[in-house]
């Protein structure tokens, strides 16, 4: 089977829309697809390099985010101690500053967490070029799948139950 026949196969991903199966079920579809290298796959979905140019441009942007948001998040701390440790990384996309910044600026959780991933799949799309039925454009989809798989895992209960189980472990500071 050909790249072209499997991205022709798979079903459309929005943001903020279900996920139609898991990162796992798609890693089993690409298993013996010309044009699919599996360790770029794994790369992709570790974001880490890989081969593959977009890996590697994949991961350098997945740095470059976690670096802004490092230093948007250390920004906030009222000590002067705190120091951000940046991680190197190539290239540089010029509106990711932007959007990052936006992102941490949200006070709901929920809807910052959506901005920075809304940041991420737009990364994916850039890097993933023009061509539909190219590898790339099946890296890009399973960061879009994870991202989508991401958000259907969120939910109210599971939401609070978290919350209250951090109240209940500091409730004895609180209490002295």
């Amino acid at each position: 089977m050909s790249a072209t026949y499997l991205l022709s196969s798979l079903p459309t991903l929005e943001l903020g829309a279900e996920a139609p199966f898991s990162v796992e079920e798609l890693r089993r579809r690409c298993e013996g697809v010309d044009g699919v290298n599996l360790n770029d796959f794994d790369a992709t979905e570790a974001g880490t390099p890989g081969s593959h140019p977009f890996t590697i441009a994949y991961a350098n942007a997945l740095t470059e985010m976690r670096n802004l948001t490092a230093a948007s998040r250390s920004s906030k701390w009222e000590s002067n101690d705190v120091r951000v440790s940046e991680r190197p990384y190539s290239g540089c996309h010029v509106d990711l500053q932007n959007k990052v910044a936006e992102a941490m600026n949200i006070q709901n959780p929920f809807e910052r967490e959506f901005a920075l991933e809304s940041a991420r799949w737009q990364v994916a799309d850039e890097l993933a070029g023009i061509d539909y039925f190219s590898e790339a454009k099946i890296y890009a989809y399973i960061v879009k799948l994870q991202i989508s798989n991401r958000f259907a895992a969120f939910n109210s209960e599971a939401g609070k139950a978290v919350v209250e189980s951090v109240i209940k472990a500091n409730d004895h500071e609180v209490a002295n």
